[in-house]
């Protein structure tokens, strides 16, 4: 049997599935991969157990723990705050124009990539290069499509709408279309059918995914130029503050009437910031009508009532979901409502049709959705219909699949509210059978993601998208391509596997978990496609390729299901996200001796990229989540990167994907609390010495370990994995336990959030923790790592709130520059957002100087420093702002940067750069002379 190399990225895989988000990996159409021996551990506790969810573990995902970090001392952030912080940074644009003056130059961002987000070969599942982007929420397809003018419009989980007018060319040409967006968030997106032109859209902000990282927005956007402009209908603002508008839909007879679907979403200062707490006075979520085109919204529906303490800010959080689907079909409107299955509007009211099989008598939205796509035939109606009520207990699938012919007869027909007597469920645990394809096609991930679509005028034509079928792929003997997508062409009955092509010698596959599928008008089998690894689109052309089944080693009912999967898959599948650029960063790393082109960072969702040649052009040479990195400082081919979490690896040839070793044994061993992406630095004096952060500091000081035991035992792709007789990595953890009470009972626990070294010494060091305790240690490098000892350095007057940044100043080791997130609103005996801190050594005391001024009470995700101009720069969830040396007054620090959520900072005194990291416009870049 022929077999191929890449790496499973294990780790990756445990990262991208805490959020549901699949890491881009997994074995060919054609090609078995052996299983390692650790894979099935990670698969079964991280894949299954879907941490996503877990939202009782405020440190468990990332934007639960972003939240909480904003909100911290409160447990939630109310309109007025994120408001407020909006209207704050708006104040500060007003200061460009002196900015500019006195640089004495026009300054201005320009974006480094990618444009073109490269997938190197070892990061994907078929062992195939490909070009991946964001996470994609919502389609729109204009209906006037054809192969001169395609207008297709993209929804971006954070990176707001795009739009191309070639959608269906190989390659195809994008732009962002956010001009007077406030959010860029989006959940929804519809083409208004009244206006014959297809000019005039609807975006719906927030995301509607129902993860803990789906962002709240702030109401309903309308264009009439195509997407070039967009204005905010002032109605719905009322209806979906602090909420996701998940579904939008256009009276087909009235342009003036439509109906907003809106759902739970994490609300934050912006819309890349989510959470596990809605403010009390967000408005319930459920189904609004306007009849005078958006100026006024009413809500005629909702389910939140059900709910217990829908008004306290823990209460209303248990109804997770809402309204993500709504259609019109003659005057009607059917839209789903998460734990309750399927209704229709009916002589003023409205109906049950479907009852979802979990109860609905609770509201429990982390585990239940329903969606539908209606598919008329002649004077009957027929709907397709998938759903996550039915969990097996025993191997937690789910994910069901249902149809009905004839949904135009009394609801008491269809549905008793409990029972569905009008409804046949298409799937089944039983493998060989034909109901075996659609059974647990989003494999317990529903709720996160699905679509049902069923192109128009073609009734018997149904496609299912969901998760990735991990236990048909991670095998010796794989029995599917994943189905990933499914395509039906008799009404549900079978299905056949969509997600790899039939290139040759290696497959082009789709991206797991998926979310938004639309059709070119002209051709139903062209599908566009979009998943947490960006846009794809089918030929519209199949070929059956059920002969690869026969060298897969399987037999019996799998060998029947697997050549009917692959019966008719399609030729060809097109990525269309070259030129997309919405990838969600978390950091940008230089290296020391180049900083203005050699460049890595890590993404959410979509591994660690890399750039060292073509402008714009970065590839992923690691798959998973992607947190920090390290250049070393006297040997740049020595490179780490995180996943989530205290995972990671180290890199010994450059961007070498062969080349990623695990290095976190001790670290995860060790049980310690750990940020969503631990903080990671590589000291800026001495190679191989690197530094993370838990509870404790930790320290290498030979790169995580022997570079040839790390390759023999450690490879990502070739390493035998055994923990128990060849552990990973040898970090140590330094002097005590930051977070403890040993340090004194305020401000403790959980683990540290921010290091940094002084670049002007080899022994000072600081380090935060995320409740607001600041520590400086003068012996960092010591070589008993058990002697290394910190002072704590913050006291009561300073902010109990998370400490977002810490910058040193390259002259002086005990001068720092130290910002903090969240709202002073909720600390009003200790404001403040960004400080200058000074450290005497002599008497252990340090002092504190709020040097906020202008800033307005705005969470504040980052800090650099530049000793050469005394300027101080900082991110926020709006962009990048600047304080000049001895000013008084901030303001926006370079024009060019579009309005995104900023997640980090790195400046180059050497190469006169400023690198910005943004949350789904990519990394941008400032020239600092």
């Amino acid at each position: 049997m022929n077999r191929i190399r890449f790496r499973y990225g294990v780790l990756g895989i445990v990262a991208a599935c805490a959020l549901g988000l699949a890491t881009y990996l997994a074995p060919t159409a054609a090609l078995a991969v052996p299983v390692q021996p650790h894979f099935n551990h990670f698969l079964s506790t991280h894949i299954n157990g879907d941490a996503r969810y877990d939202d009782n573990n405020p440190d468990n995902n990332l934007a639960q723990q972003q939240y909480s970090d904003r909100a911290y001392p409160n447990t939630y952030i109310g309109t007025t705050q994120a408001t407020n912080a909006y209207n704050a940074n708006q104040a500060l644009t007003h200061h460009l124009t002196a900015n500019l003056a006195s640089n004495g130059q026009q300054a201005a961002w320009t974006q480094v990539g990618p444009t073109t987000p490269n997938v190197a070969a070892q990061a994907t599942y078929t062992g195939r290069p490909t070009v991946n982007s964001g996470r994609i929420t919502s389609l729109a397809v204009d209906p006037n499509c054809n192969q001169n003018i395609c207008r297709v419009y993209v929804g971006a989980a954070g990176g707001g709408v795009w739009r191309t007018n070639n959608g269906l060319a190989t390659k195809p040409s994008w732009q962002s279309a956010s001009n007077g967006l406030t959010s860029n968030a989006i959940g929804s997106l519809t083409i208004d059918p009244t206006n014959q032109s297809g000019s005039t859209i609807y975006a719906g902000t927030g995301e509607d995914s129902g993860s803990s990282d789906s962002e709240a927005g702030v109401g309903l956007f309308k264009s009439t130029d195509y997407g070039q402009s967009w204005h905010l209908l002032s109605g719905s603002v009322s209806a979906a503050k602090d909420r996701s508008i998940g579904a939008v839909v256009v009276d087909p007879s009235n342009f003036q009437h439509i109906y907003i679907g809106t759902d739970v979403a994490r609300h934050g200062s912006s819309s890349s910031i989510g959470g596990r707490f809605t403010p009390p006075d967000a408005p319930k979520v459920g189904l609004y009508e306007s009849l005078d085109g958006g100026r006024n919204f009413k809500m005629v529906f909702s389910k939140e009532s059900d709910v217990v303490n829908p008004g306290s800010p823990n209460g209303s959080d248990f109804f997770r979901g809402g309204i993500t689907n709504i259609q019109y079909y003659q005057h009607q409107i059917y839209f789903s409502v998460s734990d309750y299955g399927l209704y229709r509007s009916a002589s003023g009211s409205f109906e049950q049709i479907f009852a979802s099989p979990s109860g609905g008598s609770v509201a429990n939205s982390s585990t239940d959705r329903t969606e539908f796509a209606l598919a008329p035939m002649g004077k009957n109606l027929r709907i397709y219909l998938g759903n996550s009520g039915i969990t097996d207990p025993t191997t937690g699938q789910s994910g069901n699949f249902y149809r009905t012919d004839n949904a135009n007869v009394p609801a008491s027909q269809l549905t008793n509210g409990t029972a569905n007597p009008g409804w046949t469920r298409l799937d089944n645990s039983q493998k060989g059978t034909p109901g075996y394809a659609s059974y647990d096609f989003c494999e317990g991930q529903c709720n996160y993601d699905m679509f049902v679509a069923s192109p128009a005028n073609h009734p018997n034509n149904v496609w299912l998208g969901g998760s990735m079928n991990y236990n048909e792929i991670f095998t010796n003997n794989p029995p599917s391509n994943g189905r990933a997508v499914q395509r039906s062409t008799n009404a549900g009955v079978n299905f056949t596997d969509m997600t790899n092509d039939t290139q040759t010698p290696l497959p082009l596959g789709m991206h797991p978990d998926q979310h938004a599928l639309a059709f070119d008008p002209q051709n139903p089998d062209i599908a566009f496609i979009g998943s947490d690894g960006g846009l794809v689109r089918t030929s519209g052309t199949f070929a059956n390729a059920s002969n690869d089944c026969n060298s897969r080693g399987i037999s019996g009912a799998d060998l029947t299901d697997c050549q009917a999967w692959l019966s008719k898959i399609p030729t060809r599948i097109f990525s269309l996200n070259d030129g997309l650029a919405d990838l969600q960063f978390s950091s940008v790393t230089y290296n020391p001796q180049n900083p203005n082109n050699d460049l890595i960072g890590g993404t959410q969702d979509n591994g660690t990229f890399s750039t060292t040649a073509t402008p714009g052009t970065w590839t992923e040479t690691v798959g998973g989540d992607g947190g920090q990195s390290v250049i070393d400082v006297g040997n740049p081919n020595i490179r780490m990167h995180t996943y989530y979490g205290p995972n990671g690896d180290v890199n010994f040839n450059g961007n070498d994907p062969n080349d990623w070793n695990l290095w976190a044994d001790p670290l995860t061993a060790s049980n310690e609390a750990a940020s969503f992406y631990v903080p990671l630095i590589g000291d800026p004096q001495i190679s191989q010495t690197m530094f993370i952060g838990l509870q404790h500091v930790w320290r290498t000081q030979d790169s995580g370990g022997n570079k040839a035991y790390l390759r023999q035992y450690c490879n990502e792709i070739t390493g035998q994995y055994n923990p128990t007789v060849h552990p990973c990595g040898d970090w140590v953890r330094l002097g005590p336990d930051l977070t403890s009470t040993a340090f004194g009972a305020d401000k403790a626990g959980n683990y540290v959030v921010a290091i940094e070294r002084a670049p002007s010494n080899t022994n000072t060091m600081l380090a935060a923790t995320r409740l607001g305790r600041l520590f400086v240690s003068t012996n960092a490098n010591a070589a008993d790592a058990k002697s290394v000892s910190f002072t704590r350095i913050d006291t009561a007057a300073q902010p109990n709130r998370f400490i977002s940044g810490i910058a040193v100043d390259p002259k002086d080791p005990n001068h720092a520059y130290v910002t903090f997130s969240g709202y002073n609103a909720y600390t009003p005996n200790t404001p403040g957002h960004v400080f200058d801190v000074y450290y005497n050594a002599q008497t252990g005391k340090a002092t504190w100087k709020d040097i906020s001024y202008d800033l307005g009470d705005q969470p504040i995700t980052g800090v650099a420093y530049n000793s050469q101009t005394g300027n101080i720069y900082i991110a926020t969830d709006f962009g990048v702002d600047l304080l000049h040396k001895a000013a008084h007054s901030w303001g926006t620090a370079a024009k060019g940067l579009p309005m995104t959520a900023t997640y980090g900072l790195t400046l180059s005194e050497s190469g006169h750069v400023l690198y910005a990291a943004t949350h789904g416009r990519g990394a941008w870049k400032l020239n600092l002379k």
